[in-house]
């Protein structure tokens, strides 16, 4: 397939075997056959608890891909509340909200999930946002 253990972990939802590979030694820098990295597959399937792991791991969760994209923009494409969680990991850890995308768009721009939009959109706005008012609004989609 192409895919390090660490990354089929991370497209699987597997927080504790992320975790093990990664005590063990498992480069999280390493990508798959197309580049993309843990980080990337993290924000792509929605794993946010798989993201705090690989950050707390030391990963560059504002890592760019050769196509211009980042977690944050991959993230933001979802459409499930599990993805806007992803969003509020990056975005607590300092991912700018405002990044735009190798489309020249930032991430409240290209998401379809209302969730994601008000999360963002208050975020820029605001500078952060408290976990109730979004989880009310993941409610709503």
């Amino acid at each position: 397939s192409g895919q390090t253990p660490l990354m089929t972990a991370a497209l699987t939802g597997k927080p504790k075997l992320a975790k093990v590979l990664l005590e063990a030694g498992a480069s999280a820098t390493v990508g798959e056959k197309d580049g993309y990295t843990p980080v990337h597959g993290a924000g792509f399937q929605g794993r946010p608890q798989i993201m705090r792991v690989l950050i707390e791991h030391g990963l560059d969760a504002g890592h760019v891909h050769a196509d211009g994209f980042t977690p944050l923009h991959r993230a933001c494409w979802g459409q499930e509340s599990r993805h806007t969680e992803t969003v509020r990991v990056l975005l607590e850890h300092g991912i700018d909200p405002n990044t735009r995308a190798g489309d020249g768009k930032t991430c409240a721009e290209m998401t379809p999930n209302s969730g994601t939009r008000t999360l963002v959109e208050s975020w820029q706005q605001g500078g952060g946002s408290s976990k109730s008012s979004v989880g009310d609004a993941a409610q709503r989609e």
